[in-house]
């Protein structure tokens, strides 16, 4: 069953609980995202990557993936912009 239809056999305050997790884990990360320190911005994008996907944002899920990715393949996280941008518009 994919992700989507589980969550329509969820009840909404399941659902809005996900959800709410997710924003308050999108307040801690943001700034872990924003820092100089890589392994913080490393372990901030591979949470996001997951906890995105669980709630349906599929975007943000794949560029969390793309900086873990380039981070750890050693190269600068050049998706990183566009995954801070996707994750304030949503706060």
């Amino acid at each position: 069953m994919g992700g989507q239809a589980a969550r329509g056999a969820l009840p909404d305050d399941v659902v809005r609980s996900l959800r709410e997790a997710f924003g308050a884990e999108v307040a801690l990360r943001l700034p872990q995202l924003r820092g100089e320190d890589p392994d913080a911005v490393l372990h901030a994008a591979h949470a996001l990557a997951s906890s995105a996907w669980v709630v349906g944002e599929r975007a943000i899920s794949v560029l969390a993936r793309a900086v873990e990715d380039q981070l750890v393949e050693g190269g600068p996280a050049t998706d990183l912009p566009a995954l801070v941008a996707a994750l304030e518009e949503l706060a």
